[in-house]
């Protein structure tokens, strides 16, 4: 009797942060995120400690996880701090992350790409609105990363999807930068309809060909608003 062999399916879940530790540097990265927060500054491991209730054992390994992905830095005698990129540091992350992002949804077979474009229809139709709202960044943004995590999860390639995560934990703040603007979020709206009519026609180069626009996009306007701040590292 003959069998056939299906090729991997889209991963729908979310995996379930199973340490302490990586749901503190979590918690952390979020504090982060939001703004909490801001370039340079130091995250003490005793007010941490005491926010989580937990002894400050954990909170030095969820800042060990969030070195790994260049989110903080610790430095000897001086603790924990946010790390600030350099321009060309921002640059850098962003086109390895491009290049990885055309990779993983080009090697998607059209039954996942079709399946992976329904999964991703209505947070797709959600930018589209958001886009229009002068006043929904924030909403915008959200979303935008909630996207960008189900892609991720639908990589066959485990250890792909992993490097993406980190990439895009290391660009977070700077995606944030690339969307400020009313134009850029509609920018950034189109150029995900497009990838999702794409991946559910079965045209998995478009799709990723979209992917990789949409991140060099968000790259150029994220330089460009890191270029007029006075404090601005260039190199």
């Amino acid at each position: 009797m003959s069998t056939t062999t299906k090729a991997p399916s889209a991963k729908p879940a979310l995996r379930q942060l199973q340490t302490l530790p990586e749901q503190i540097a979590e918690r952390i990265f979020e504090s982060i995120a939001n703004g909490d927060y801001g370039p340079g500054d130091r995250i003490r491991e005793e007010a941490l400690s005491e926010q989580f209730e937990v002894s400050r054992g954990p909170v030095r390994e969820a800042l060990r996880i969030l070195e790994k992905d260049a989110v903080v830095r610790i430095l000897p005698n001086r603790g924990a701090h946010v790390t600030q990129l350099s321009i060309k540091e921002v640059a850098d992350i962003f086109e390895i992350r491009r290049t990885l992002s055309g990779a993983m949804i080009a090697r998607l077979s059209v039954d996942d790409a079709a399946r992976l474009a329904a999964a991703i229809d209505a947070d797709v139709r959600t930018l589209d609105a958001l886009a229009q709202e002068p006043d929904g960044s924030a909403e915008y943004f959200q979303t935008s990363y909630r996207l960008s995590r189900t892609l991720r999860e639908a990589c066959s390639n485990e250890r792909m999807g992993e490097i993406l995560a980190s990439l895009s934990r290391q660009t977070l703040r700077y995606t944030q930068l690339g969307l400020a603007t009313p134009a850029r979020r509609k920018e950034s709206a189109r150029n995900w309809r497009v990838m999702q009519k794409a991946m559910k026609a079965g045209n998995v180069q478009a799709a990723a060909e979209a992917a990789e626009k949409l991140i060099e996009d968000s790259k150029r306007e994220a330089i460009k608003q890191l270029e007029a701040r006075p404090s601005a590292i260039a190199g």
